[in-house]
């Protein structure tokens, strides 16, 4: 009955967004299957955090299902109720904080919780009624998330006199394993390394053993483990020196709006922060910085139209920009526009425009708004 009514309601409402953001699921699956060939001793976790950063958790735990991954990363329970909601049956680590209260709670199948604080597991322990999965997190020198070194021996008795506690897994997180100084993360490996020779010794039931994301897999012949969690590598981005041949998976498109001519000295958007250096055609599209492009592209970046690289002129406001189309003859309102593009060798992809930014290509995964349609195609027409 409820897949028939999402049927009926999608019928009842079906229109053409302005704005669409298309995820490649051959891309998708490329890079999956990349990362799993270049450590078949690992088992791959795929990171869905953060509306799978950015690319839609729904539609990307659903092309992953198949896949037989270990567990899907999420970072909260309210990700984790929204997947098991949509009858995505993989099994699910939250890796975020959750309180206790829920965790103990919580009825949600083949789910774990992460536990990163010696305060939390004597919590959990004093309130837990029935069994409960979760991993246990610890701090190896970023000094965020995780049990204290010196706090691993409690911790596992802690776990051990509790037959509610199931300790299924461990965890760590390396703070720089994409920095060129690779000392900070050999110290992190090494403190890991003998962490799970402790567990394997106190704690013989553990399955999961989990120390380096997509960055770290440069350093995967080192560290004891038997699980890598796949973020922003499985999007096709790739940090650091571990260089995967991985495709992006996501295109942001929109059209043009309106066409309009400016003349020589006219200034373009708020502030007045540009000046038609000589008559010029702009083109208006309906996406700004509520959309996900990003403010800071503002009199840097680009979009592509027509196949042409045409530069955003003026401020990015919440729901509107303005593009320079002089070199580019023949725009009319409704063509087609890249905003951020799925081909590597575009000036506007997400890793390109986040260099223009000054910051992270996550960042402007994430920022993408959750409310535009997310739609899945095979493949990506580059433009």
């Amino acid at each position: 009955m409820r897949a028939l009514f999402r049927a009926l309601r999608k019928l009842r409402f079906s229109y053409e967004p302005l704005v669409e953001v298309r995820i490649s699921r051959d891309a998708l699956l490329h890079n999956f299957a990349v990362v799993k060939k270049a450590h078949p001793s690992l088992a791959i976790a795929p990171v869905l955090k953060s509306n799978a950063y950015g690319h839609g958790l729904i539609p990307i735990a659903r092309l992953l299902e198949p896949e037989r991954a270990p567990f899907f990363v999420i970072d909260s329970y309210a990700e984790a109720l929204i997947l098991r909601n949509e009858r995505i049956r993989t099994p699910l680590l939250v890796i975020g904080y959750t309180p206790s209260v829920t965790i103990a709670q919580s009825r949600m199948a083949d789910t774990a919780y992460t536990v990163s604080s010696l305060e939390q597991l004597e919590e959990l322990s004093r309130i837990l009624k029935k069994p409960c999965a979760i991993h246990l997190k610890i701090d190896t020198g970023m000094h965020r998330q995780g049990v204290m070194l010196d706090e691993v021996e409690i911790a596992l008795g802690i776990i051990s006199g509790n037959a509610m506690v199931h300790l299924t897994g461990v965890a760590t997180h390396l703070a720089d394993a994409d920095g060129a100084n690779a000392a900070p993360t050999h110290a992190q490996i090494n403190h890991w390394n003998e962490f799970v020779r402790t567990v394997r010794r106190r704690a013989p039931s553990v399955v999961f053993f989990h120390c380096a994301a997509t960055a770290g897999g440069a350093y995967s012949q080192m560290i004891d483990a038997n699980v890598m969690r796949l973020g922003i590598g499985l999007y096709g981005i790739t940090a650091g020196s571990c260089e995967y041949d991985v495709k992006p998976v996501l295109e942001l498109r929109t059209v043009v709006s309106a066409v309009k001519c400016v003349s020589e000295g006219e200034c373009i958007g708020y502030n007045c922060t540009f000046k038609a250096p000589h008559d010029m055609a702009i083109a208006v599209i309906p996406v700004g910085y509520a959309e996900g492009l990003d403010r800071r592209l503002s009199n840097k970046g680009t979009v592509r139209i027509h196949g042409r690289a045409c530069p955003l002129v003026g401020r990015v406001s919440m729901n509107i920009a303005v593009v320079d189309v002089s070199a580019c003859p023949g725009v009319q309102r409704g063509d087609t526009v890249i905003v951020y593009s799925a081909d590597r060798s575009a000036a506007n992809t997400i890793a390109k425009s986040a260099e223009l930014c000054g910051t992270i290509p996550h960042e402007l995964c994430v920022r993408i708004n959750p409310h535009l349609r997310r739609t899945v195609i095979e493949p990506i027409a580059l433009h």
